[in-house]
């Protein structure tokens, strides 16, 4: 019957309102219909494992069920890297990656539904701490992607500016709250990529159904599958209206910045809109002011600039997309980086973002293998 549903779904989807394709995941489990879709989708980059003559290293890919390794392993073709793409997802996944002799491995962090998000989450840190292999990004950055209410707490303990936000495990808590909050106020699930689980409340009754549903049913982010809800805690964040956003992004010893525009819906988060605009000297200090925090080498900052003249960080991704060409960064239309060296920051020239930046990545690691940096070789 379900695959009769997918078969029909992949006929109709090019004609259907995308409304009721959403309706239609609300009630239809369409996580096998999408991972097919993915696949299809997908590049072929190259087989499951290579061994380049001369590679004087090896490494491991971990497998996303939406494909996005891919870019991993076309960066190692690229480069010339030995490796062997491996399922973080196997029954004996521990014994795979143990027995791999890798010098580094590789991830692009799935949360295509929030169990795997949980799997990677846990078993990534398995592999950093209890197997003690390299892992990049590391585990710490791929933990925080994709879970709104863990970024909120990290920010918090490390004093770093952010929107207000409340986080609730308690419904009762959370009633109470609504009866005095100021609105609009913004609701987010924890996870949910393109702002698939943003809402804006404009009234204190939408507040206080949603609060029941979250603490009820659980709420299911737009174009999730139907089983996969989120429960027990909701997520509020302060309306701030009319900031720009930023999207400012640091892999390895290079930064990038450029301006995220509004779309139809108000929101900056898939809207699929840029300006090439120089981020300038403040926004690429809080760039480099969080990410040393961290230590954090692959990362994104999504940072609100406010009417007021502050800076606030919306959010961190370890990994995202680079389907527009907005990643492209210019300066006085020059495609470049940034780098940051005698305390000043220096604009070079060229094109960075093979692969989804994953050739970045790779040359990263290697570089820091090369000189035997604790950030990548243990």
């Amino acid at each position: 019957m379900l695959k009769n549903i997918h078969k029909l779904m992949r006929t109709l989807a090019p004609v259907l309102p995308d409304g009721l394709k959403e309706a239609i995941r609300g009630v239809v489990p369409m996580k096998t219909y999408d991972y097919a879709r993915q696949c299809e989708a997908a590049p072929d980059s190259g087989p499951l494992q290579m061994n380049v003559p001369g590679s004087r290293y090896r490494f491991g890919i971990v497998h996303d069920l939406y494909q996005d390794h891919q870019y991993f392993v076309a960066a190692c073709r690229d480069l010339g890297v030995s490796y062997e793409v491996l399922d973080l997802l196997a029954d004996d996944w521990v014994a795979r990656f143990r027995n791999g002799r890798f010098d580094a491995v590789l991830v692009w962090p799935s949360s295509v539904t929030t169990v795997i998000k949980q799997v990677y989450d846990y078993r990534l840190r398995i592999l950093e701490h209890d197997l003690g292999l390299c892992l990049y990004p590391t585990w710490q950055e791929c933990w925080l992607t994709e879970h709104k209410p863990r970024l909120r707490d990290w920010l918090d303990a490390h004093g770093v500016p952010h929107p207000r936000t409340w986080v609730f495990h308690d419904e009762t808590q959370a009633l109470t709250f609504a009866q005095d909050a100021n609105y609009p106020i913004v609701c987010k699930t924890a996870t949910g990529a393109g702002a698939s689980g943003v809402s804006v409340i404009r009234t204190r009754r939408a507040l206080e159904r949603i609060i029941r549903v979250a603490f009820g049913p659980g709420l299911r982010p737009r174009r999730y599958d139907a089983y996969d809800r989120q429960r027990g805690f909701i997520y509020l964040q302060e309306y701030l209206p009319n900031v720009d956003e930023w999207r400012m992004v640091r892999i390895g010893d290079s930064f990038f910045g450029y301006r995220k525009e509004k779309g139809a819906d108000g929101l900056h988060s898939a809207s699929h809109k840029w300006s090439w605009v120089d981020p300038g000297k403040e926004l690429l200090d809080l760039l480099k002011q969080v990410t040393d925090i961290g230590g954090f080498t692959s990362m994104d900052v999504d940072i609100f600039l406010t009417q007021d003249g502050r800076l606030l960080i919306n959010e961190l991704q370890t990994v995202f997309g680079c389907t527009t060409p907005a990643i492209y960064m210019k300066v006085n239309d020059i495609e470049g980086r940034y780098v940051h060296e005698n305390g000043a920051w220096t604009f070079e020239a060229g094109a960075y973002w093979a692969n989804h930046m994953c050739n970045m990545r790779v040359e990263y690691v290697l570089k820091c293998l090369a000189t035997k940096n604790s950030g990548c070789a243990r």
